[in-house]
């Protein structure tokens, strides 16, 4: 028992080396065999402390290693910038902001609040937007995850039946990306901040700047609000909510696509805990959003499994 433990304490070490490797592009440099010396003269680093984190990487299976030469295998490909399922900025996201805000989840446990704004003096969201590099890191680690997450979306609803399609809060805009793909005369919006969606370079989809607190515009049949809600307190996406119904026609469609506490065998309590400390939220249960988004005027028309963890709650206004 207590050598299991003395291993525990330490286990975050192996993710913050694979991090580091991450944050110093050595896994992109890795693609053919390189000794630690030709790693360190390429990349700038100190070929002695080289020696050690490759080895270490190597211990943990991130990477192949003959003689004394190093080479990514299958797992580190996978955290490369350029691989089509990259998980780098994913990799990334967990090892800066979240794991200062998870070293004082104490304030968060007693107080309820976000220890993230108390560790940075601003909402997350807001700290986002004032360090684009940040910002940009981010939405790309939220693309990565979303191209599998909502990969079968297109299927599993059926967008031809629509005219046009809005993704409120989309980010980098994966979601309308596979369903342009899918049903190409589909009109696909992305609405999200002129600073997020600026950079995004999806042919054919309509991009329209604002935020999700101030005014939503007309312009589409549907919205959909995909790991949005959970990202705010109640009162906050009341608000969201209230602007999505102004911003549908009469018989217009929400598509809100959650982790369902209630819908799902996994325990969602590290995640809600993680919710809390960064944003001062939590993930909730169907009856929850369910709640929100009727008394914000909607009413709940079907639900749709969309993979092992999230569900797709459909609302008409």
């Amino acid at each position: 028992m207590k050598d299991r433990l003395k291993t525990f304490f330490t286990q975050h070490w192996t993710y913050l080396a694979v991090s580091t490797a991450c944050k110093l592009n050595l896994f992109d440099c890795l693609h053919e065999q390189k000794t630690a010396t030709q790693v360190a003269t390429e990349l700038s680093l100190t070929e002695e402390k080289v020696v050690l984190l490759l080895n270490a990487l190597h211990s943990a299976e991130f990477l192949d290693k003959k003689e004394d030469h190093f080479k990514v295998n299958a797992m580190s490909e996978l955290l490369t910038e350029n691989h089509p399922e990259s998980l780098k900025y994913a990799c990334l996201n967990w090892s800066a902001e979240h794991l200062t805000a998870w070293q004082n989840l104490d304030f968060s446990i007693k107080t309820g609040k976000s220890a993230f704004e108390e560790s940075y003096g601003l909402p997350f969201f807001d700290y986002l937007n004032e360090h684009p590099e940040k910002l940009n890191a981010y939405h790309k680690a939220m693309y990565q995850y979303a191209k599998e997450d909502y990969q079968n979306l297109p299927d599993i609803l059926d967008f031809s039946k629509y005219k046009s399609v809005m993704d409120v809060g989309g980010g980098y805009g994966a979601i309308v990306e596979l369903i342009k793909a899918k049903d190409p005369a589909i009109e696909c919006v992305l609405f999200d901040l002129d600073k997020v969606i600026s950079t995004v370079s999806i042919p054919n989809i309509k991009k329209v700047s604002g935020s999700f607190f101030d005014k939503i515009p007309n312009q589409s049949e549907v919205i959909i609000l995909s790991r949005v809600l959970h990202d705010w307190n109640n009162a906050n996406a009341a608000v969201i909510l209230q602007n999505c119904l102004e911003a549908l026609p009469k018989d217009g469609a929400l598509f809100v696509i959650e982790n369902c506490s209630d819908k799902i065998s996994i325990d969602l309590s590290l995640l809600s805990l993680n919710m809390t400390a960064m944003c001062e939220s939590h993930e909730r249960t169907s009856s929850a959003y369910i709640s929100l988004c009727e008394n914000a005027g909607f009413q709940l028309e079907s639900e749709l499994k969309l993979n092992e963890l999230q569900t797709i709650l459909i609302f008409k206004k």
